[in-house]
């Protein structure tokens, strides 16, 4: 019998090795999507609050670096010729047997990139944050931080990854909306004092566009709610969580979908599972009421879901 590394055995001596290797099913990422929140102070600085996260030592040990305090991450001053996207990272360094927050500075360019991943024989690294540096900004403003936490090309929420779930699907709502403001805030970069009509009302309705602020809703879909039998559909209520206005057949989408992240463990599962399923649907408003069309698949769960919606111009 070739005898093998095995952990817990009664009588046996073991190393960090042997309880990482406990945990090597378990991705990188961050415990919750409330783990290492950003706030902006005015400077070049970030404070980030605190979290937990999971980083690989090898493909046998996984590390869990915490922090139980809020910290202050340093950016180096922006560039002064051209724009520069820098990251806000958690990472392990092998070689100095070390986790911690720092900042990945990237390269000032016309048109600038990420400093590239690493996850080798010196790092293992997550990116939080992506930080847009303008030419010669002296601090960072809020709209210059795009939030990487739950993109898992970059960071995502740790999970098993022998039953993983994807949030690559609210995760690409939420980018293609932040990608819009980028183009925004590029245009007017290049040369233009004030943001072009045709950037904020292309039909040319002529409307108060800052008249119809986005609030957020909520709405639950059953699991037994479902009729048809593929397409499945059904019409639930939608309730507004702030106090904005009820939904009528003209509002619209302003995000994805998303959840409650204090549910945990196999209910936390189910529900993301479940709201991932709705996102995926053919969503219409209705008056006070919103109406999912899915196909080949249903949830398997009651799916309650948030979203930010706006009121339709007149």
């Amino acid at each position: 019998m070739t005898e093998l590394q095995c952990w817990p055995l009664d009588g046996k001596e073991y190393t960090s090795v042997d309880l990482g290797a406990a945990y090597a099913a378990r991705s990188r990422g961050l415990l919750t999507a409330q783990s290492f929140t950003a706030t902006t102070n005015g400077d070049n600085t970030l404070t980030l609050s605190k979290g937990l996260g999971c980083l690989h030592v090898s493909e046998f040990w996984a590390a869990f670096p915490y922090l139980l305090n809020s910290t202050v991450l340093q950016f180096e001053d922006a560039d002064g010729v051209y724009p520069r996207w820098d990251a806000a990272v958690l990472g392990y360094d092998k070689n100095a047997n070390m986790a911690g927050l720092y900042v990945r500075t990237g390269l000032a360019a016309p048109s600038p990139t990420l400093p590239e991943l690493r996850r080798d024989n010196d790092f293992d690294e997550i990116f939080l944050y992506r930080v847009t540096r303008p030419v010669g900004a002296t601090k960072i403003e809020d709209e210059h931080i795009v939030d990487l936490r739950l993109d898992p090309t970059y960071c995502g929420l740790m999970r098993d990854t022998i039953d993983a779930i994807d949030t690559r699907v609210m995760q690409a709502a939420f980018e293609a909306f932040l990608n819009k403001i980028e183009q925004e805030l590029n245009d007017l970069n290049a040369g233009t004092s004030t943001m072009q009509r045709i950037t904020y009302d292309p039909q040319g309705k002529n409307q108060d566009i800052f008249a119809y602020p986005a609030h957020l809703y909520k709405a639950t879909f059953l699991v037994d709610g479902w009729s048809g039998d593929d397409p499945y559909t059904q019409t639930v209520s939608v309730q507004a969580v702030d106090g904005g206005p009820a939904v009528t057949s003209a509002s619209h989408m302003t995000s994805g979908l998303f959840c409650d992240d204090t549910v945990q463990g196999d209910a936390q599962d189910a529900l993301l599972e479940a709201a991932t399923l709705v996102d995926k649907g053919k969503k219409t408003f209705g008056s006070g009421t919103i109406t999912c069309v899915l196909e080949n698949e249903k949830p398997e769960a009651d799916a309650e879901v948030y979203f930010n919606a706006k009121k339709g111009g007149a």
